[in-house]
């Protein structure tokens, strides 16, 4: 089982405790905390000897299409170790320009059951990231029924929606306010959400910080083969404690606040009373 972490910088040097690296690749991701070119990537494999995923999750349209042949093709040239796409054009045009590099499938709200990710595998698809608003249990049940290569989050902030409309600003606008920021918070009650715009749309973060590393021994008997650790929001020191913490299997709590199970413990679906 290895750590696969989502930095915040492209100085991977820092993160000497982690096994592989995910970066979204510019101008086609808008999710990660940092989008890299392709000459970034370049430079970094032949720096490194880590592993180095790219993701691929903008919604591809026509006009895109042209472009993003180039791009899977330029991939596929890096060695790089597996492209996380969300768009299926992805994985159609991958198989038809014959690309080698291992494709994960990374609908995250999508990948919730065994026969779905076998569907995939039988496409020639590589593993999938697993959905992080399932329980620890169905994560175990889909391990036991696939063969797939399986990618689980397990620290840090997790996305809880995506909208490619610029809510921050049209709320602005509404309200005939010019001066405002495009990183805000959302209040409910007693919980406050980040929602963070970019020119791509607009992104709503959980209220807590994953921390399911108390469950890493189970997850590791059930030969899940790589845990995410997010840095998005979290310090660059207060990271690497993190990851030192979970190398020598000791608890974060002493690091890391305003943390949180989530939905590992947590039923998402329940039977309405009668």
């Amino acid at each position: 089982m290895k750590l696969l972490v989502i930095p915040t910088t492209i100085n991977i040097k820092k993160f000497e405790n982690a096994e592989a690296f995910l970066f979204g690749l510019k101008d086609f991701s808008y999710t990660t905390p940092i989008s890299v070119t392709l000459k970034d990537l370049k430079n970094m494999k032949q720096k490194t000897n880590k592993e180095i995923f790219i993701k691929i999750d903008k919604n591809i349209f026509n006009k895109d299409i042209e472009n993003l042949k180039k791009i899977l093709l330029e991939l596929d040239s890096l060695n790089i170790n597996g492209i996380l796409f969300y768009d299926l054009s992805v994985l159609s045009l991958a198989k038809k320009l014959e690309i080698k590099t291992p494709l994960i499938w990374n609908q995250n709200f999508f990948v919730t059951n065994y026969r779905t990710c076998n569907h995939y595998e039988e496409k020639g698809v590589y593993g999938a990231v697993i959905s992080s608003e399932i329980t620890l249990q169905e994560i175990i049940e889909i391990r036991k029924n696939t063969s797939f290569k399986l990618f689980v989050n397990i620290f840090g902030y997790q996305m809880m929606a995506f909208s490619k409309r610029k809510l921050i600003t049209n709320y602005f606008k509404y309200l005939k306010k010019k001066n405002y920021k495009r990183n805000n918070y959302i209040i409910e009650k007693d919980k406050k959400f980040l929602i963070k715009e970019t020119k791509e749309g607009t992104m709503i973060l959980s209220d807590k910080i994953l921390n399911g590393l108390k469950y890493k021994k189970q997850l590791e008997k059930a030969k899940i083969d790589y845990l995410i650790l997010d840095q998005t929001m979290i310090k660059d020191k207060d990271f690497k404690k993190v990851l030192q913490a979970i190398k020598e299997n000791k608890d974060i709590d002493n690091i890391i606040s305003n943390t949180d199970t989530l939905f590992l413990d947590k039923k998402t679906i329940y039977k309405v009373k009668k």
